[in-house]
């Protein structure tokens, strides 16, 4: 009897640690370095290279490239871009340290793990974390609008631009996602986004106004349109 419920307390331990390791793994972005559609140009072949060479509006490419981080779970793009900017605008940060006290006031890390986050929520969490948030969903603004305000974010130094986006709307699947914005090529009317799942798309040009329209898809956790967010100190 004593063996048998020896057994017992040690399934009962063993068992939920396991099943939590699996929900872990599941949760790990999976190497799948997926085609762009032609629409798109990836930054890594000779057009993309031109594109970025000769980009009028760039000012912004430096920074983040280097502080680059791949998103660490499939839903942390948000995090992820967060984590860029922070450490971009001279706090290093990593994703495991994105999440504080204050952050916890507007989501929690285990909201954002299983659930992600919406427009208005980074812009909070960046709030929670010190920085100047000013959140724009897509259907306030038109696609001129928007044009000038990549202009004027990629032409100084200082100040980021995260773009909240439906994936279908530039033919890359239904999800919705989260990434930082580059460059601009004013000439090819394109923007560079600097993807945090680059296990699955590298960095990609796109057509400006299809990233608006891919603005303009609702996010059903929040019932509004997505857009974007220019973050600074």
């Amino acid at each position: 009897m004593k063996r048998a419920l020896k057994i017992i307390a040690v399934l009962l331990l063993v068992l939920p640690l396991g099943f939590a390791g699996y929900v872990w793994y599941l949760l790990q972005p999976k190497q799948q370095d997926l085609p762009l559609p032609e629409t798109l140009v990836a930054v890594d072949v000779p057009e993309g290279i031109a594109l970025l060479e000769f980009a009028e509006h760039r000012a912004d490419y430096p920074a983040l490239s280097d502080a680059y981080q791949s998103q660490e779970l499939g839903s942390y793009c948000g995090v992820a871009s967060g984590a860029m900017v922070l450490s971009a605008l001279g706090t290093a940060t990593r994703q495991a340290d994105f999440f504080t006290r204050e952050t916890d006031a507007v989501r929690t890390r285990f909201q954002v793990t299983f659930g992600g986050m919406s427009l208005g929520e980074l812009a909070g969490l960046l709030a929670a974390r010190g920085l100047v948030a000013q959140a724009m969903h897509g259907d306030e603004l038109t696609v001129q609008e928007f044009r000038e305000v990549v202009q004027r974010n990629l032409s100084t130094v200082g100040d980021y631009l995260l773009v909240n986006y439906q994936r279908e709307a530039l033919g890359q699947g239904r999800v919705g996602h989260i990434s930082p914005l580059g460059a601009y090529n004013a000439q090819a009317d394109r923007v560079l986004i600097m993807d945090t799942a680059d296990y699955k798309y590298p960095y990609t040009w796109a057509p400006l106004e299809m990233v608006y329209k891919a603005m303009q898809e609702h996010d059903s956790a929040s019932g509004r349109a997505r857009g974007f967010i220019e973050v600074s100190r």
